[in-house]
């Protein structure tokens, strides 16, 4: 199994907050919907041990805790720097608000989506 590494999550939260320029790790995959871009890694051949991955999910995890303890009321009404080109999101400012909300969302589809699939493994059981 591939861990996509939240390519959505790494834009809004690395880039888009934070204004990191290159968020993704090499382990990671796009969706296949998003537009080839050199600098997002895809390297379909890579098979990231479990720990691996687990490391990539605490740093995730680290990250957005540790944001979401340093905002202030003033953040959370304000505008994100400008996201470069290309890539997602397009290009431009955003309410952190909205970055926050999709990081959020993001993480409870993927929560809902686990459970679903975990409680089909255990029905095959």
């Amino acid at each position: 199994m591939r861990h996509c590494a939240g390519r959505g999550w790494r834009k809004w939260t690395s880039t888009a907050i934070l204004g990191h320029p290159h968020p993704y790790s090499p382990l990671g995959l796009p969706h296949d919907e998003i537009e080839p871009d050199p600098s997002v890694p895809s390297d379909r051949g890579a098979r990231p041990t479990l720990d691996e991955v687990l490391e990539l999910r605490a740093d995730r995890m680290r990250t957005v805790h540790d944001l979401i303890a340093a905002l202030t009321d003033d953040m959370l009404d304000g505008e994100t720097a400008p996201v470069p080109p290309p890539g997602y999101p397009p290009a431009g400012s955003y309410p952190v608000r909205r970055c926050l909300r999709a990081i959020v969302n993001e993480e409870w589809l993927h929560r809902l989506y686990a459970e679903r699939d975990l409680a089909v493994l255990e029905q095959r059981r």
